[in-house]
């Protein structure tokens, strides 16, 4: 199943990867990802070659001047000359492909100046989609209890609000408008009220149907979207049974604490739509397993769960870390769906499993 193996490269403005993604454009097709800028103090998006890996183009945008944005930010990438900025306090920024800035709103997202009180701005996981003119963010809801100068590691606690409604927003980036959604979490889920991993939602556009596919990784059900109405919940089937249970609250030396899953627990992962084949992907962690007192030391347990895109079963495909890494990186294009390496042999290079999913077209 795996067909080969495939690097990033690494330059000395990236110190790692996270919140990979491929982007399609007019027949062209890219891996981006940020690192640091190498002009002034900023962030630059980077377009890698999907077959070499190599970095073939980079924009830099500054954290300050007329072409930043206020407050910590995030990109939506449309192609190597457009890039869409988000900040937390709900302002947009359209960019060029060097750069600058070329439009400007303050949207209506933030309308408290107590920045406690509102939802953060969740771009990762594929909950950020753009369908002009709106750019879908995800909102997560989770707060700190009771953070202070007293509380000792272990004490922490987080919580979420159980009626909270406005998972995924839609920003007008034309006029600032912005729509939320109007809907709960599945039943049974505020058993995960204070776990701070329970709102990390992930997600994917079924662009064949018009559909955006929403999934929580405490919870079977699926959500089917469309302009943020429930069309239907799915639970999709598996022969795999999964456990969900809430994190571990855990003091990590003198200052800090860790929030880790029961080594029997299950979390998903991971949804993503093959618009190419037509197929829906579900990655998902089944348990951990072996005598370590931590996740660094036992064996981690996985499962890509493969549907078409109707739901149907077309195969499940089990594999294991046995490292003290996770999955922690992955992206899909039109060669096939590529997930991090347990092992990471050099320091010059990102290495990933490349899965061959034509096998599930039929």
């Amino acid at each position: 199943m795996l067909l080969e193996d495939f690097s990033l490269i690494k330059d000395n403005q990236t110190t790692g990867f996270s919140n990979l993604k491929s982007i399609e454009k007019d027949g062209e097709e890219w891996i981006v990802y940020l690192s640091g800028a190498t002009k002034f103090n900023g962030r630059a998006i980077n377009f890698a070659d999907t077959k070499s890996g190599e970095k073939i183009d980079q924009i830099q945008i500054p954290s300050d001047g007329p072409n930043s944005l206020k407050g910590a930010w995030f990109s939506y990438i449309v192609s190597p000359s457009k890039i869409i900025g988000i900040s937390d306090l709900g302002e947009i920024g359209v960019y060029d492909s060097i750069g600058n800035k070329i439009s400007h709103v303050k949207s209506s997202l933030r309308e408290s100046n107590n920045m406690m009180a509102d939802a953060h701005v969740q771009p990762e996981n594929g909950l950020m989609q753009f369908k002009p003119p709106y750019l879908q963010i995800g909102q997560n809801p989770t707060y700190w209890v009771n953070l202070g100068p007293n509380t000792k590691p272990g004490e922490m606690r987080t919580a979420f609000p159980l009626d909270f409604k406005s998972w995924l927003s839609q920003i007008n980036i034309e006029t600032g408008e912005v729509v939320s959604s109007e809907f709960f979490i599945p039943g049974g889920y505020d058993q995960f009220e204070g776990d701070m991993t329970a709102t990390q939602l992930f997600g994917d556009r079924d662009k064949t149907r018009g559909h955006y596919l929403l999934g929580w990784p405490y919870s079977d059900t699926i959500y089917v979207l469309k302009d943020l109405e429930i069309v239907k919940k799915i639970a999709p089937t598996s022969k795999q049974k999964f456990k969900y249970m809430p994190n571990e609250i855990i003091p990590w030396g003198n200052q800090f604490t860790v929030w880790a899953l029961p080594k029997e627990a299950s979390k998903h992962l991971f949804l993503l739509y093959d618009e190419k084949r037509d197929l829906i992907i579900r990655c998902s962690k089944i348990k951990e397993s072996g005598t370590g007192d931590t996740k660094f030391e036992r064996t981690k347990h996985y499962i890509l769960s493969v549907f078409s895109g109707d739901w149907e079963p077309k195969g499940e495909y089990l594999f294991d870390f046995q490292t003290e890494v996770e999955v922690e990186n992955w992206f899909l294009t039109s060669e096939g769906l590529f997930i991090n390496k347990p092992e990471q042999k050099s320091e010059d290079e990102y290495e990933f499993y490349k899965i061959d999913l034509s096998r599930f077209e039929k």
